[in-house]
């Protein structure tokens, strides 16, 4: 081609076309033939995230208009975030190739290779979502999303060794339309094996079965956060007597759940003796994308998918789910037993601190005084709201006297989270002398404030009842990622977390229990069908958890021998008239 300067014409072109204009058309095209890639590569991308979505979504009935709607905003706030990537990474690579490649408007060789490349990331999330939700899916679910892991797998794989051969032979439809077709299939298979998700069961009544009298009792005492890596050390130094009491008069151990270690989930698996694959009461929320109108329980973790809600993008539905599976309230009821349950102190309004309450808090915290910042006033606030939720609690029961009692306080959960490395700041590195000799006795101080209320329960416990002291979770620091993650969303004093389901603790106290007995392996499931064996009830077969009978003396399990039924779902238990 003839040359020309930079604002000449070239001979034969119209005089206006310059060599600069052509090049600049050429770099023009160029862009947008990546940009018709790169947003297929996107599309893609999105196409997998709504699979994701409604995969984690288990009580969710999937139509295809439900998922074009949900891959809208996916495409969105997903999409368009890898449409932008592929083109810096397709650039950053022809930038040291040396020379642009020769992109068609649709290039199969460019979207194979993409595809492949998103699938790696995509494979990565899944994984790390089927893990953390493992507790959500029960076998037939696992298997499925396994299958769709091995199908994702293999069309990664065969991308790359169609773009490879294709490459090598220079026959591409010989190797791109099976590539192709196979992965239309593929996506195909991968939402129809969503479709076959089992649905939630419906609760029914065929049997009836009388059983006799209830008369035992036992107190429920939930203190959220106990970790067994704290007690120990504060009991071997004397400073938790009735903790040190329960351990040597009753049963006690690691209590292991799952993820995730929400309160909700935690809770209903706890009164239910079910994982949530079965109890399937996975979330107290909703969430609405875009105020697009329909909405999901669940949205995928390790994506920051939930920081959306900063932007208002994401909006949070607080729900009622109706229970699919009868828990321990419904039984008791059925069976005229009363109880008293006291398990949501977050929900308790403000009110003004109680003068006893200000003397006891002013004892077990003099360093913090009258000091109002950020992080005292997160002491000041789980305190008072454990004490004033306690005290109500115990003067209803006093006014009840119901045989079940249950007590739920989170306070020690809310203060390790911002806490825990001013007690043990070797693990984080950056912490200063003087905030470590103002705070680092706080977690301490507040475990002493658990066992003072312990020590009030055990004075007042009668002869007949079991007390069964508990924290669904415990206690971690955060890893290095998780404090920058942190620190970059504005919450640089977070230090602990409970994501990943540390080991709670469990203690058993009563005349009919093992004296310093330790259990191992108790879960959390295993709570429930305990509980209806202490009161006398049979125990649902289809419960997740066990009877731990060893807990209790040999006298105790030989008069009392395990009952099943087949489920409180399928038979009615009542006293017997």
């Amino acid at each position: 081609m003839p040359e020309a300067g930079a604002g000449q014409s070239l001979p034969g072109y119209p005089g206006s076309l310059t060599a600069r204009t052509i090049r600049d058309n050429f770099y023009l095209m160029k862009l947008l033939r990546l940009l018709a890639n790169a947003l297929l590569s996107g599309l893609f991308f999105s196409l997998l995230l709504t699979l994701l979505f409604i995969d984690l979504n288990i009580n969710l009935k999937p139509s295809l208009f439900q998922m074009i709607g949900l891959m809208l905003p996916v495409c969105l706030f997903c999409g368009l975030p890898a449409v932008l990537l592929t083109i810096f990474v397709t650039y950053f690579i022809w930038f040291l190739s040396g020379k642009p490649k020769r992109l068609a408007w649709i290039s199969p060789s460019f979207l194979s290779l993409s595809f492949a490349s998103w699938l790696v990331p995509y494979l990565a999330v899944f994984r790390a979502n089927q893990t953390y939700f493992s507790a959500f899916f029960d076998e037939e679910m696992t298997s499925l999303l396994r299958t769709q892991a091995i199908v994702l797998i293999a069309l990664a794989v065969l991308g790359c060794l169609a773009f490879y051969a294709a490459r090598r032979s220079g026959r591409r439809a010989l190797f791109f339309v099976p590539y192709f077709l196979l992965l239309i299939a593929g996506l195909a298979f991968l939402f129809a094996a969503r479709w076959q998700y089992p649905k939630p069961p419906a609760l029914s009544r065929i049997t009836r079965l009388e059983a006799r009298k209830i008369d035992r009792k036992v107190f429920l005492l939930g203190l959220e956060g106990m970790s067994v890596d704290f007690i120990i050390p504060l009991v071997s130094e004397g400073k938790l007597p009735n903790f040190s009491w329960l351990m040597e008069g009753g049963a006690w151990g690691r209590l292991e759940n799952f993820s995730p270690t929400e309160p909700w989930v935690l809770k209903n698996s706890l009164e239910t003796g079910k994982f949530p694959a079965k109890h399937r009461q996975i979330s107290p929320y909703l969430y609405r994308i875009l105020n697009h109108g329909d909405t999901l329980e669940m949205v995928p973790r390790f994506m920051l998918f939930k920081q959306l809600t900063r932007i208002g993008a994401l909006q949070i539905i607080p729900q009622k789910p109706a229970a699919s599976t009868r828990g321990i309230w419904q039984i008791l009821e059925q069976n005229g037993v009363s109880f008293l349950m006291r398990d949501t102190p977050a929900g308790l309004p403000a009110a003004a601190a109680d003068p006893k309450a200000e003397k006891q808090f002013g004892d077990l915290f003099p360093e913090l005084g009258t000091a109002t910042g950020p992080l005292e006033s997160t002491v000041r606030k789980a305190f008072f709201g454990d004490w004033t939720y306690e005290d109500m609690a115990l003067d209803d029961r006093s006014k009840a006297q119901p045989q079940v009692f249950q007590l739920v306080l989170d306070g020690l959960s809310a203060v390790e989270t911002f806490f825990y490395k001013y007690s043990f700041p070797v693990l984080f590195g950056n912490v200063d002398q003087a905030s470590v000799a103002r705070y680092g006795t706080v977690i301490e101080k507040y475990y002493q404030f658990y066992d003072q209320l312990l020590g009030k329960y055990l004075t007042g416990l009668k002869e007949d009842e079991i007390l069964v002291v508990y924290s669904s979770h415990g206690i971690e620091p955060l890893p290095l990622w998780k404090r920058f993650m942190e620190w970059a969303l504005g919450n640089p004093e977070v230090s602990a977390y409970h994501e990943f389901a540390p080991d709670g603790v469990i203690f058993f106290y009563g005349r009919s229990i093992s004296r310093g007995r330790g259990l191992e392996a108790f879960r959390l499931v295993d709570i429930a069908p305990t509980l209806f064996y202490a009161l006398g009830l049979p125990v649902g077969k289809d419960m997740d958890g066990i009877v731990r009978s060893p807990l209790f003396l040999r006298e105790f399990t030989a008069e009392n021998p395990i009952f099943s039924i087949s489920s409180y779902d399928e038979v009615e238990v009542r006293p017997a008239r």
